[in-house]
């Protein structure tokens, strides 16, 4: 009985997450921070303050009429932490209480290590100049560091409540740079918050913050990109293709924007055009492993092999112990004929993942090609159906080896359920109900 040749051979490895959301650490794209020192590590265990706190009434009430002021939330750095009644959160206070008596300014405590401090009439340049003092202050008796974010009132339409939250945003931002950190709030800032945003499901208020970045700073890719891929999230695909193509117009060298509209015209079955934009985004970007791997996958649906195999060992290469692209390079090199390498590669997907379905089912193909004991391959095939149930080429190899190995009541039900999973086994399930309807003769007949 033949078995299924190669290229029928279904996968279902999933693709790593569709869309690429982050051109490069928010640290290259900040510029804005005082205090920053290049390759040390991020602050331990820093939690996001996301979403800032509420600013209560009375604070907001001590900022009525002020008509300009820099707002600047102050963190202490963790592992470190600030109690009501101990020493640190005393120092901090008294630091704090003596900045806002000299600028006629208002502080208070925000929140378990989280300060909130508002000082009217002065710049963003003269803010950190204060916030420089306030952590210098802090080191003449503490080892314990504070990161600071600072933003202004006025800026677009943010209220002074939204002032001050936008200060927890920058200090969110501050937390890339490490421990004792001081950043102004910009479209990073806020291209982080819609990030939080993002991450919790919250599409519509993550696209209000992108927008917001983007009135800030038009010509940030990023956050167009950011954009775009919420947009893809909530189903408006022509707003995203344009948010993409943005991105793609003002940083060319960027691979995420031109990527990203190759996922568009993918979901859009348009494959064509998502391989153009994919080999685009690989031309600028061989490092990155999504591209490789998606662009492997499209050349096996062209059959495409020698191609896709050399690309999807680029992106092995990039992900070592991911199974789906082992698989995928399994299937590349049995349909270039080269089995024994094929089963090597589909041993490594089993060894990082022994639920990968596809791979079991390959294997158990091969090794009956090569010969091996027939209920070890059938084992690998039962694997299969039992890890996808619902995968009707699994239950076609199982069928085909039941049926090459006379076992004909247990290849017809496979055959049988490949059949209402949509493959085609009419002539084989005729064929096994023939041969054992002569069977049921033939004992009838020596009955």
């Amino acid at each position: 009985m033949p078995l299924p040749p190669a290229e029928d051979q279904s996968d279902e490895t999933p693709a790593p997450r569709p869309f690429l959301r982050t051109a490069s650490d928010p640290v290259a794209n900040a510029g804005n921070a005082e205090v920053q020192t290049p390759g040390r590590p991020a602050a331990l265990h820093a939690q996001p303050v996301f979403p800032p706190p509420v600013v209560e009434a009375r604070v907001l009430a001590r900022l009525a009429g002020w008509q300009q002021f820099a707002a600047l939330a102050v963190r202490v750095d963790p592992p470190a932490i600030s109690t009501p009644d101990g020493p640190l959160h005393t120092i901090l206070s008294a630091c704090l209480e003596a900045l806002a008596a000299q600028w006629g300014g208002h502080w208070f405590a925000w929140g378990d290590g989280l300060y909130g401090c508002a000082l009217p009439g002065i710049d963003i340049d003269a803010a950190q100049t204060q916030a420089v003092g306030i952590q210098s202050d802090l080191a003449k008796t503490r080892v314990e560091t504070v990161s600071i974010g600072i933003s202004r009132f006025p800026l677009l339409d943010f209220d002074s409540a939204a002032a001050l939250q936008n200060a927890c945003k920058a200090l969110d931002h501050a937390a890339f740079f490490g421990p004792a950190a001081i950043v102004v709030f910009d479209a990073v800032s806020l291209n982080i918050s819609g990030d939080h945003f993002y991450q919790s499901g919250a599409y519509d208020d993550a696209v209000a913050e992108y927008r917001a970045a983007l009135r800030l700073d038009a010509a940030n890719g990023n956050v167009h990109n950011s954009l775009g891929v919420c947009l893809a999230q909530q189903g408006k695909s022509a707003e995203a293709r344009t948010a993409f193509e943005e991105a793609h117009r003002i940083d060319p060298n960027e691979a995420m924007g031109i990527y990203n509209l190759g996922v568009l015209h993918l979901l859009e079955k348009n494959n064509a055009q998502a391989l153009l934009c994919f080999r685009k985004a690989l031309a600028v970007d061989n490092r990155t492993f999504d591209i490789p791997f998606q662009i492997g996958k499209l050349l096996i649906e062209e059959q495409a092999y020698p191609e896709a195999l050399n690309l999807l060992q680029a992106a092995a290469a990039l992900r070592e112990g991911y199974a789906p692209v082992q698989t995928l390079i399994g299937r590349c090199l049995d349909c270039l004929g080269r089995r024994e390498e094929a089963i090597t590669a589909y041993s490594k997907a089993i060894k990082n993942n022994p639920n990968d379905a596809a791979a079991l089912s390959a294997l158990g193909i091969l090794y009956d090609t090569r010969g091996e004991n027939p209920e070890i391959c059938l084992t690998f095939c039962r694997q299969s159906v039992a890890v996808a149930p619902e995968n009707g080429v699994f239950r076609l190899h199982l069928a085909r080896l039941y049926h090459k190995h006379n076992q004909l009541e247990d290849a017809l039900a496979q055959y049988e359920t490949a059949a209402e999973l949509g493959c085609d086994a009419r002539l084989q399930i005729d064929e096994i109900r023939d041969l054992l309807d002569a069977a049921e003769d033939d004992r009838q007949c020596c009955a």
